[in-house]
């Protein structure tokens, strides 16, 4: 079966989510992905004090797919290992702090010497310049910094973080996109490009509507805990759990209305329109409370969904891993990994028709790959076991965390 990036070589550096998550999207769609870890290994290999390095479903979630290498890039030899591989990739990427790539002497005008069609792409915490360009970065610092915590959160209470690492999965997903369009470039002019991606940049991003509400406003919007500025969105306990109804318009209030059995509130003059609801929702939520704890949440959503209104419980993971929906669309994977055994992770959100996202690799283990991916870029057996002995490409014993 041919796959959307049959023959596309990726050379990855990258480390924790970010980067690995835009390379497990090109191995997804048949590029070979060669990852390159330290003789230590990815950092996030160590995020989890409760698992083994080879164990920790961190990197599993995000490496699927990929060959592993291990280079010491710090060492002359192992730079050389590395240029003789960024010779024949059609993609580099790293997620170094601005600095290091310089240090290493890997930069792009370094890489494109030896590969001068080559996609180089750079992904930092805040940018390549400017006065933040040296600062390490993380996940929730972002989120704290690009103003998305300043709208999260009970409005008399503390800003709050999303509970996933979504600035780290989303950039992987934007750089991955970025990628694919500079490959189509260059299948048209035949030139190479560079390509740079701030996880700042991507906090930004995706706030897009609500910072374009802003520019216009000159106000933060507040925090509304789970409510909306724009529709009336209603968190109601039941007998059994929580619910989540969404009334984007007076259609679906007048049919909510008549569903919860309180057909008077929809000719109730503070309810009468979206703006009047939102400024009574406290009122509105009280009158309906007794009902809706009366009855289980799959009754609810039963009757509401039957007649067309937005509504869904909220539920724990345990609970969304065992949806019927989501087995329907095959949102999960297994994989029968070499340490970690049977192990279920996410797939990607979308379907080709006729490329269906399969486990050709596992995640790889430390150097796994090593001594093969060597061999195809022309060392022979005497040449690897030089590089083992003197520490370039041997995998170190996995440091305690």
């Amino acid at each position: 079966m041919t796959r959307p990036l049959d023959g596309i070589r990726v050379l990855d550096l990258t480390r924790m989510i970010v980067g690995p998550t835009a390379t497990m999207l090109l191995a997804d769609m048949g590029a070979d992905v060669v990852k390159v870890e330290p003789p230590a290994g990815d950092d996030v290999r160590y995020m989890q004090t409760t698992y083994d390095p080879e164990h920790c479903p961190f990197f599993l979630a995000v490496n699927r797919n990929k060959r592993g290498i291990v280079v010491d890039l710090t060492k002359p030899d192992g730079l050389a290992v590395f240029f003789r591989l960024a010779a024949g990739a059609d993609v580099v990427i790293h997620n170094f702090r601005p600095g290091v790539v310089e240090k290493l002497g890997i930069t792009y005008d370094d890489v494109r010497a030896v590969a001068p069609t080559v996609i180089y792409c750079s992904i930092s915490a805040f940018g390549e310049r400017g006065p933040y360009a040296r600062r390490p970065g993380t996940d929730i610092l972002f989120q704290a910094m690009g103003g998305l915590m300043s709208i999260s959160g009970e409005p008399d209470g503390r800003p709050l973080r999303a509970g996933a690492p979504i600035i780290d999965v989303t950039t992987g997903v934007s750089v991955a996109f970025a990628i694919l369009s500079a490959l189509i470039r260059r299948g048209r002019t035949g030139e190479g490009d560079k390509i740079e991606s701030s996880l700042y940049d991507q906090a930004v991003f995706m706030q897009s509507p609500v910072f374009s509400w802003f520019l216009k406003e000159r106000r933060n919007p507040p925090r509304l805990g789970n409510r909306s500025p724009m529709a009336l969105i209603m968190d109601l306990r039941t007998a059994d759990g929580d619910l989540l109804v969404a009334i984007p318009s007076t259609k679906f209030w007048r049919t909510f209305c008549g569903v919860a059995g309180v057909p008077e509130l929809a000719a109730d003059a503070r309810f009468r329109t979206t703006a009047l609801r939102l400024a009574h929702q406290q009122a509105l939520m009280d009158l309906v409370d007794a009902r809706f704890r009366a009855q289980t949440t799959d009754a609810w959503v039963e009757r509401l969904v039957a007649a067309g209104v937005p509504c869904g419980p909220v539920r724990s993971y345990e609970q969304v891993v065992a949806d019927p929906q989501l087995a329907a669309n095959g949102t999960f994977l297994e994989l029968d990994h070499e340490v970690a055994g049977r192990t279920r992770v996410v797939n990607l959100p979308f379907r080709i028709g006729h490329v269906p996202v399969r486990i050709a690799r596992t995640p790889p283990t430390l150097g796994r790959d090593t001594t093969d991916v060597l061999r195809e870029a022309g060392y022979d057996d005497g040449e690897i076991k030089a590089l083992e002995a003197s520490g370039v490409t041997a995998p170190a014993p996995l440091a305690e965390s």
